[in-house]
């Protein structure tokens, strides 16, 4: 019994791990932002954003406002539109009730009824940090610019040089591109020259090559022609003696039995054969 005991396994514990409640919602669901920002559309053409700000008062808590003149691409569909966030989502439904439909008037008198509906993109545009930059002011310090100058000096020197130390460089120039071609290129150029009249040679060889073959292709196929012809006119001259002969046995027997009906005649009447 002992033994048993040793060997048997030790019962695992199982632990339970417990979420809470809040946890649960928060990997489950996911957090639905409110929509604030809305956009108003079909706004006159030559309407300013001083103009529309003016005409929208008295404008609830907005921090955000952003207005967008016609876009003469989108001809004839030239309106301007405005976006706006709103702070509380209360104040959405009102402005709504208020300028959806409303209808704007130009310089000209031209009415344009508008159009307010939620924004497709909810983002607005972060705002422009005031701080300074470090770096501002500090490009004559800066090594790369060092250089530049000096490059740029160095340049105008050179300019203000002599003709003759110009006529230098110009002959120095030509010189090194003599060298270029000396004769390790010219030597290189003339095998490569060599090389491509090689090929072109190859190319001559192998078409009259075929060439030549067609030819004797040709003449054997003539000679062959020719042999069968010569073949079938001695059958024909072959042919033509043996029908002689036919009709020659068929006309002997005609002329030996005229010859007999003459002699039999000449007997039994001698009138008749004078």
């Amino acid at each position: 019994m002992k033994e048993d005991k040793e060997n048997t396994r030790p019962k695992e514990k199982r632990v339970e791990i417990k979420y809470e409640d809040g946890e649960k919602t928060e990997k489950s669901k996911e957090k639905k932002e409110a929509m604030t920002k809305i956009v108003i559309r079909r706004l006159p053409p030559s309407l300013t954003k001083e103009e529309l700000e003016e005409q929208l008062q008295p404008l609830p808590e907005v921090d955000y406002l952003e207005f967008f003149s016609n876009d003469t691409s989108l001809y004839p569909h030239l309106f301007a539109r405005a976006y706006i966030n709103f702070k509380n989502q209360e104040d959405i439904v009102l402005f709504r009730d208020r300028f959806d439909g409303y209808v704007f008037i130009d310089n000209r008198g031209q009415e344009y009824p508008a159009i307010v509906e939620f924004a497709p993109f909810q983002k607005t545009a972060k705002k422009r940090s005031k701080k300074k930059d470090a770096k501002c002011g500090t490009i004559v310090e800066d090594p790369d610019y060092k250089k530049f100058l000096e490059y740029y000096n160095g340049d105008d020197e050179k300019l203000t040089s002599t003709p003759e130390t110009l006529l230098e460089e110009i002959e120095a120039k030509s010189k090194e591109l003599v060298g270029m071609f000396s004769w390790p290129h010219t030597f290189c150029f003339n095998v490569l020259q060599r090389l491509r009249e090689e090929k072109k040679e190859e190319r001559r060889r192998r078409e009259l090559e075929r060439k030549r073959l067609r030819d004797e292709e040709r003449r054997k196929w003539r000679e062959e022609e020719r042999r069968k012809r010569k073949e079938a006119e001695k059958m024909k001259k072959l042919e033509k003696p043996q029908e002689k002969d036919k009709d020659q046995a068929k006309d002997e027997p005609k002329i030996k039995v005229c010859a007999v009906v003459k002699r039999s005649s000449s007997k039994l009447c001698p009138t008749l054969s004078t």
